[in-house]
């Protein structure tokens, strides 16, 4: 099993439509990970619950306190960008990220993530955007923009 590039962009939206659209240009055909989903994510005892992401969504964009992530796979192997990811932040912001395959070999290839990232800043028109390997984005837009900013020194 390979690893994962996790191509993060931020953006101060809670738009439905917004992350649709994300949704249908970088993963078209997909299928959405979770079966249910609490506000608190992770509660032992919610107080709300949602058996999709679209009624989630739709939620996370009028209640822009509350936190949550949502994942969806690519049912199209011949598309690069193997997981798309949505994560609500407490602040109002809204992090969009797509996974792809990284060369772990020590090669120094990066460039399968890099034009997704490439992609993405110019999907979003910004230049707050950055990469990871399997590990989960910030919780703040001021934390992602300290990221940001520590990357391009």
């Amino acid at each position: 099993m390979g690893y994962l590039a996790d191509i993060y962009i931020i953006k101060k939206t809670r738009s439905k439509k917004i992350v649709i659209d994300f949704l249908n240009h970088f993963l078209p055909n997909r299928k959405e990970n979770g079966e249910e989903y609490w506000i608190p994510e992770y509660s032992d005892n919610p107080t709300y619950e949602f058996d999709n992401a679209n009624d989630l969504m739709s939620f996370l964009e009028i209640n822009k306190n509350y936190s949550n992530r949502i994942y969806w796979k690519n049912t199209d192997e011949r598309n690069p960008n193997k997981h798309g990811m949505i994560f609500y932040l407490k602040d109002g912001t809204t992090i969009f990220g797509i996974s792809r395959n990284a060369d772990m070999s020590g090669n120094m290839n990066t460039a399968n993530e890099d034009q997704c990232l490439i992609e993405m800043k110019k999907y979003f028109n910004t230049n707050l955007g950055y990469i990871h390997y399997e590990n989960p984005p910030v919780d703040n837009y001021q934390e992602f923009l300290d990221i940001v900013n520590k990357l391009e020194k």
